[in-house]
């Protein structure tokens, strides 16, 4: 065969710029079979042509499109490449990637948040006001503290079923505990992310509103110990919300952490 219009492995790496075992995988994968093989040497001769599908091939992986996929961009034929379908494809792969993208640094915000407002401790235990927004928590009864083996199978757990119902979870959890009508009930709580309104909600999903609370940085898990930091208002009577949290500063001593008891105050103020 008449080689002269053929390029060699090494002419079309140069020419593309691709390297030389890129286009033997793609060579074994399927997607790029050369135009002819020397049976006596075993070297690989590809067409101009082909140059073209090498930088289509090279786009898919630009985009992070599979390249086992790569033979749907192309006619039954094999000679035309359906640029139209790739880059649709590829479009909706970057978009997904800009709102996971996204999502991380929502995430990335929230804890810096939790990590001025654990700031504001740094030089006192408190008491700190705190606004808290709306919201819903997944809650689980649970009458024990953080850090124990029943917390976090039961907080496992919690992740799983709320991850199963197609939730996602918010940047807050830890322990709950709501006096309403002379009752009192404790919860383990992970906040939940509801975008959209569902009705009815699910049976485990607690609706916070908006709260005004005073808040005391303490050194162990003990919700109980609310009742002995905001002696004043438990003095009171009103529908009362307790929370406690992880507090999380810059300098986070996972040995040793610290925790955040929130009481809320009665409408008007404490």
């Amino acid at each position: 065969m008449d080689k002269k219009h053929l390029l060699t492995i090494g002419n079309i790496s140069k020419q593309t710029g691709v390297h030389i075992k890129s286009l033997r995988y793609y060579d074994k994968i399927g997607i790029l079979p050369p135009a002819h093989v020397d049976t006596e040497t075993g070297y690989r001769y590809y067409d101009f042509s082909q140059i073209q599908l090498v930088e289509a091939i090279q786009l898919c992986v630009e985009l992070d499109i599979p390249l086992n996929r790569f033979t749907e961009f192309l006619t039954e034929d094999k000679k035309s490449i359906r640029y139209g379908k790739l880059i649709a494809y590829g479009s909706m792969l970057a978009d997904e990637k800009i709102r996971a993208i996204n999502t991380k640094l929502h995430i990335l915000d929230e804890m810096q948040k939790h990590i001025r407002h654990a700031e504001n401790y740094r030089f006192h235990n408190g008491p700190i006001k705190l606004a808290i927004p709306e919201k819903y928590c997944w809650a689980l009864p649970y009458r024990g503290r953080q850090r124990s083996t029943e917390y976090h199978l039961k907080f496992n757990r919690a992740l799983e079923d709320i991850s199963r119902r197609g939730l996602k979870t918010g940047s807050e959890a830890g322990i709950l505990m709501m006096s309403r009508g002379g009752v009192t009930e404790r919860f383990l709580y992970i906040e939940v992310d509801m975008e959209q309104s569902r009705e009815p909600l699910p049976e485990e999903i607690i609706h916070l509103p908006e709260l005004s609370c005073v808040c005391m940085k303490t050194d162990h898990s003990d919700i109980e110990q609310a009742a002995f930091l905001f002696p004043d208002l438990f003095s009171r009577e009103y529908d009362r919300i307790v929370m406690e949290t992880e507090l999380f500063p810059d300098h986070y001593y996972f040995s040793h952490p610290h925790y955040e008891i929130r009481c809320s105050v009665p409408n008007g103020g404490a």
